[in-house]
């Protein structure tokens, strides 16, 4: 027995409500579960809509064809405009630099293949999740040989977080914020007249441990927007470039607001398409984009996800371009 016109119509007008409830929850500020589902599922409640079209199409309801061309229209546009609206932009002679930055999984990455990637592709390596195990594995794996330098705050569970550099570091004071850890340090490039800020982010899931925490997400991209003020401030002309687990989707409004004062998502401004990081332990491919990199006075020439062996994220290989000689604002 078919679902019948009666079926079909209410199926698409469910899709539409759901693509027009994903619109409005990507617009305001996460405020609960309900909205955070309803944000982060809205790229999927998007396919909902074309479905919707088809079906007003087939049933030749014109009433119901103008409204699912419309949300569709809405809806598969901000997602186009977010994935595929940028492109790489000329900021001049510059100097490329390479970063790799990932969540290690508490650790549980494989230490080998990790290395391995890194002195293959990176030239700065920026790691969430960074245990003291973790540490002594990629030291005893000869890390610091290719990346001498780091800034390294490894802890047992998901808070230790670090970067290395092929490049000279100076470390960068960071005030302690809750429920996010962000050390930072300048990179002394030769031919940059000003040494750029690198930072690796961490913020607390709004689902830690399945449970709701969302009070302590909102606290922790509260403390992200403080420290990228703080960069600003410090870096003046100079390139920020800001790696790692936002725990944040570009549909929820509070990571689209830290896109203010000259920041930029890289894989935004390059239109490098959809690229989830999350979850990528399982048989089902990544299903969401929490993982990003942020720049400013720099431009992106290109971003890819990564396979990491052992993570539940897949990690970002990003080509900074910081320019010789920043323009003035």
């Amino acid at each position: 027995m078919g679902i019948g016109r009666r079926g079909l119509t209410a199926f698409a007008a469910a899709g539409l409500a759901a693509a027009v409830a994903g619109l409005i929850a990507r617009s305001r500020p996460v405020t609960g579960i309900v909205s955070l589902v309803l944000a982060v599922g809205s790229p999927y409640a998007a396919t909902l809509s074309v479905l919707a079209v088809l079906i007003a199409v087939y049933l030749r309801h014109v009433v119901l064809s103008v409204v699912a061309v419309a949300v569709a229209a809405a809806s598969l546009g901000v997602q186009f405009v977010w994935y595929h609206g940028g492109h790489p932009s000329d900021v001049g002679p510059d100097v490329q630099i390479r970063v790799l930055s990932s969540n290690l999984r508490n650790g549980e990455a494989d230490a080998v293949s990790f290395v391995k990637l890194a002195e293959d592709q990176a030239d700065v390596v920026m790691v969430a999740e960074l245990t003291p195990q973790a540490a002594q594995n990629f030291s005893r794996l000869g890390i610091s040989r290719t990346f001498p330098y780091a800034v390294l705050m490894p802890e047992a569970g998901a808070v230790g977080i670090g970067m290395w550099s092929r490049f000279p570091l100076v470390a960068v004071p960071v005030p302690k914020r809750r429920s996010i850890a962000t050390p930072a340090a300048r990179l002394r490039i030769p031919g940059l007249r000003f040494d750029p800020l690198f930072a690796a982010v961490h913020v607390d899931s709004p689902v830690a441990a399945g449970s709701d925490n969302i009070a302590e997400w909102h606290s922790g991209m509260a403390g992200v927007q403080a420290q990228l003020d703080r960069f600003s401030a410090l870096a003046g002309r100079g390139a920020v470039i800001v790696g790692g687990d936002f725990n944040s989707t570009p549909d929820m409004r509070q990571f689209r607001d830290l896109l203010t004062g000259g920041y930029a998502d890289a894989a935004n401004r390059a239109g490098a398409g959809f690229a989830p990081t999350f979850p990528a332990a399982g048989w089902l491919p990544p299903m969401i984009t929490i993982d990003h990199v942020l720049t400013r006075n720099a431009a992106v020439s290109r971003i890819t996800t990564v396979a990491i062996h052992g993570s539940d994220h897949r990690g970002l290989l990003t080509t900074i371009r910081v320019p010789l000689t920043p323009r003035r604002a």
